[in-house]
């Protein structure tokens, strides 16, 4: 049986290369986490990725009196980040035992995908409005083609 995804022939998600646009300590403590990972090191892995979640709380201003509260507060401030995504983190993330390798690898992939919707997808969607925006500033009144009144009947 040939297996769902082919690693060997397939590109990897973009989500699972971590963009410049992430802040640089987060980067750097997902870049540990893989590493560890890669050498089953699940202590070391499991510990930076979760440093690299509470890094994120500290960035994006979460305060919160466990890793839970952390992680639904910043789904709530990211409303566009899929909330199975912040799931997912909750369940692995939590608790202070190192994960199974297996475990450890799904949750720095399910981090990297928050990480991804976060500080990539919504620049990008910042970078699109404001130059919409601009364009549409731009027009001057008269430019703008004049609202239909009504929708012709059509004839049948």
């Amino acid at each position: 049986m040939q297996p769902l995804i082919d690693n060997d022939r397939a590109p990897a998600p973009r989500f699972l290369t971590v963009d410049r646009r992430v802040p640089e300590g987060i980067r750097q403590l997902i870049e540990e986490a893989e590493g560890c990972a890669s050498m089953s090191y699940s202590v070391g892995g499991s510990s930076c990725v979760r440093l690299a979640i509470r890094k994120a709380f500290e960035l994006e201003g979460v305060e919160a009196d466990d890793f839970r509260a952390g992680v639904l507060a910043l789904g709530e401030k990211h409303p566009g980040v899929t909330p199975t995504l912040f799931q997912v983190v909750d369940r692995l993330g939590g608790g202070e035992e190192p994960l199974q390798i297996d475990a450890l690898k799904a949750l720095i992939a399910t981090y990297k995908a928050v990480l991804y919707e976060m500080y990539v997808l919504g620049e990008e969607r910042r970078e699109t409005m404001a130059y919409l925006s601009e364009l549409l500033q731009a027009l001057d009144g008269d430019k703008m083609p004049a609202k239909p009144r009504g929708t012709p009947k059509s004839r049948g």
